[in-house]
């Protein structure tokens, strides 16, 4: 298969299997809050904040193995490859027993920090040692499916990992409605893993035969991959970045504000999340298409694909954006309940967060497939003006206090200094480029919003009664968006029209 071919393949799979996970996901929420109640979910997502956090003993080795592989995997070198995963799983073994430890460490605190919960402490533990060993096991048995992410085969782990946990939540779902039984539900977190963990290994037998399962790492192959070993202390930092902007919000307002309003905010963070898993999905495997491309190292072509792929992440980034704005509020009414609403600010902020993060993808992915991670001051800049600037505005203005922090410090490192770093040291051309298409694009965002205001203020609004009305609505305001915003970038985008004739391209290829 081609390189595009394989980009479409993976994106088509995962976001199908990604939009089945969201509508199981979504209607089993509404039982687990019912029958487990705010309290035990907020506690759920904290503890799942605190594994993040032991996470970062992963020090980016994935993301550093990755890169790594993109060349011999285009070379068609299997023996370099073997090494690499090789020494992935001598890593991460190691990593995994320190996970072990701090976690059993850890625990020995849980009174102290859960001291203001009714749930039982016995509970917690349980909790907490089923999501740990979910991952332990993937720290020491699941890592090759760093091979096949980086040879544009993640379609394989998405199908089993996906099957595998939707038929956990329907379980899940089963046991609350028919036992009532909270230590069952728990159990199912627990033993999950270990059917996809069994399925997983057997197909990467099937994919790669010659693949060595038992690859003994020697003196001399860690000698080898000592550039390896620098590239993940830099990642390192960068995970740290990474999980203070996106991990700590929960424990802040576990500890300073409540533990209900922890489930609060994870009903509006899941529905984010979700959603920017589906536009991710649609990208699987764009990563190793850019880290191919990048090999390959025709700056013309790089600069073509990079803009193709700033203009298609404008334009769903823009459109997802108005659709949630409209739509967000009804939909949690309808889900959940109003008592599950936060305020309109509260929302604003993170469809700003949310844009963000989808308009700087096709930098991030340019800056993965360079191995640019040299500037680790930056990530650890990020996590301190993020976590105190969270601390400081969520005790001055609440909970809206802790996405403040993490906006201005999206901001300031990702949005204004990675495509810097990235055109300085990666394309090594003037950073400018980047400015001007990037205000370029953003330019008609803000045209098609204002052309779209002055039409959609002469259009009836109805009020959403029903999840049917609100699909209904969405789709009125949604398809006049979308065609406003499809003519302005054809007619003006230079990286938009030359995806169009891509895709026009493939298109016909199929049909021949």
């Amino acid at each position: 298969m081609s390189r595009v071919a394989l980009t479409i393949k993976n994106a088509w799979i995962a976001l199908l299997f990604q939009v089945i996970y969201v509508v199981i996901q979504f209607f089993s929420r509404n039982i687990f809050l019912e029958k487990l109640g705010d309290e035990f979910i907020g506690t759920v997502e904290t503890l799942k904040s605190i594994l993040q956090f032991l996470n970062l003993s992963e020090l980016g080795i994935g993301a550093a193995v990755g890169f790594s592989l993109y060349k011999p995997i285009f070379d068609n070198n299997r023996e370099k490859i073997n090494e690499i995963i090789g020494y992935l799983g001598f890593l991460y073994k190691r990593i995994g027993l320190f996970v072990l430890v701090s976690g059993l460490i850890l625990m020995l605190f849980f009174p102290y920090f859960f001291h203001d919960t009714t749930i039982n402490m016995g509970t917690i533990i349980f909790l907490f040692i089923a999501l740990l060993t979910s991952n332990l096991l993937s720290y020491f048995f699941a890592y090759y499916m760093f091979l096949l992410e980086a040879d544009q085969k993640s379609y394989i782990n998405i199908t089993i990992g996906q099957s595998v946990f939707v038929l956990r939540l329907l379980l899940q779902c089963l046991v609350l409605l028919y036992f009532k039984d909270v230590y069952l539900w728990i159990l199912l977190e627990l033993l999950t893993p270990f059917i996809y963990i069994f399925i997983l290994r057997k197909k990467i037998r099937q994919v790669y035969p010659w693949l060595n399962f038992k690859f003994r790492v020697t003196k001399e192959v860690r000698k080898n991959n000592v550039a390896l070993l620098k590239k993940i202390k830099q990642i390192s930092f960068h995970k740290l970045g990474t999980f203070v902007s996106n991990s700590t919000d929960n424990i802040v307002i576990y500890s300073l504000v409540s533990p209900a309003m922890v489930a609060f905010v994870g009903n509006y963070q899941m529905v984010m999340n979700n959603i920017n898993l589906l536009v991710g999905k649609l990208f699987d495997g764009t990563n190793a298409s850019v880290g191919n491309l990048v090999a390959e190292n025709d700056l013309k072509n790089m600069m073509k694909v990079f803009w193709e792929f700033m203009a298609l992440r404008f334009f769903i980034a823009g459109c997802t954006s108005i659709l949630l704005y409209l739509g967000f509020d009804s939909l949690i009414s309808l889900w959940l309940g109003d008592k599950y609403l936060l305020s309109n600010t509260i929302l604003l902020v993170l469809i700003i967060i949310f844009f963000m993060l989808q308009v700087r993808q096709p930098v991030d992915s340019f800056k993965q497939a360079y191995g640019l991670y040299d500037d680790i001051w930056s990530p650890v800049i990020q996590s301190v003006i993020n976590l105190v600037l969270s601390i400081i505005f969520v005790l001055k203005y609440g909970v809206i206090g802790v996405f403040l922090g993490t906006l201005i410090s999206q901001f300031i490192i990702v949005m204004l200094w990675r495509p810097y770093y990235v055109f300085k040291y990666g394309f090594k051309i003037n950073h400018f480029q980047y400015w001007k298409g990037f205000g370029f694009h953003l330019l008609c965002f803000a045209a098609t919003y204002t052309v779209y205001h002055y039409i959609s203020i002469n259009l009836s609004v109805e009020s959403s009664t029903d999840f049917l009305s609100l699909i209904l609505k969405l789709l009125k305001f949604g398809v006049l968006f979308f065609g406003i915003y499809f003519a302005i970038l054809t007619l003006f985008s230079r990286g938009f029209k030359n995806l169009l004739v891509r895709i026009l391209e493939l298109i016909k290829n199929k049909i021949k």
